[in-house]
């Protein structure tokens, strides 16, 4: 069973965990996430885990043989945790009925930044993007994760094709349509967690969770521009 993040949240006081909190190793891992984000992965120890258990770094071998264990227990755990999310609402075909191609591919391409730029996601992006250029389990899954935004763009716009909300594309034209779109999402979510992350770590506040409420307000007008002009030549 996956603990969830506010789960997590709520079992702390005072940065650390209560006594009366049972550690799992799903606490751990969010609490190495934690870590790694003000840090990195390189630069996190066992001792920084413990500290936001509230807890002696001993304790910590009860559920992890070694810190290296941790790390790839910590890799799967986010590859499951990804997997769980979706790019595109359920319901895509019944909403390209009802809007035009821009305002569909923008809601769909922001939903997905919204979700990166908050906890947990925030950490985990930061953690495999950073991880699978050492790890191949973390490149694994960051080419996972890609692959489905591929797809999930894929029958996004073969729904808006449905819809006549642009022109009719071969799967051939999906398919490489489908891969410019992810990496032009991609690169731009990068740079945008990028400057997100160095601003949450600039402004860091007391209180429970605090490191994760937005200092400001989110824009997407880069990406938005780029949408735009990617839905205009499918006309």
């Amino acid at each position: 069973m996956i603990v969830s993040w506010d789960d997590f949240k709520s079992s702390k006081m005072g940065g650390k965990m209560a006594k009366s909190e049972k550690v799992t190793r799903e606490k751990i891992i969010l609490a190495f996430l934690d870590a790694c984000f003000e840090k990195n992965a390189g630069g996190t120890s066992l001792s920084d885990v413990a500290e936001r258990l509230g807890i002696k770094k001993a304790s910590l071998y009860n559920h992890y043989e070694s810190r290296d264990a941790m790390i790839e227990d910590c890799i799967r755990w986010c590859g499951d945790y990804y997997r769980k999310t979706y790019f595109i609402p359920t319901d895509i075909d019944s909403i390209s009925q009802r809007y035009p191609a821009e305002n569909v591919m923008k809601a769909i391409v922001n939903r997905w930044f919204k979700m990166n730029e908050k906890d947990p996601l925030i950490l985990i992006y930061s953690f495999i993007e950073s991880e699978k250029y050492i790890s191949t389990a973390a490149a694994k899954i960051a080419q996972e994760t890609r692959e489905k935004l591929v797809n999930q763009t894929k029958q996004a716009l073969r729904s808006l094709g449905t819809a006549k909300k642009i022109i009719d594309l071969e799967e051939n034209d999906l398919d490489s349509l489908a891969q410019i779109m992810t990496s032009i999402t991609v690169s731009n979510l990068d740079e945008y967690i990028t400057n997100r992350k160095i601003e949450i770590r600039a402004n860091p506040k007391g209180g429970e969770g605090s490191l994760f409420e937005n200092t400001s307000e989110s824009d997407y007008s880069k990406i938005d521009s780029l949408i735009n002009t990617f839905c205009s030549m499918l006309k």
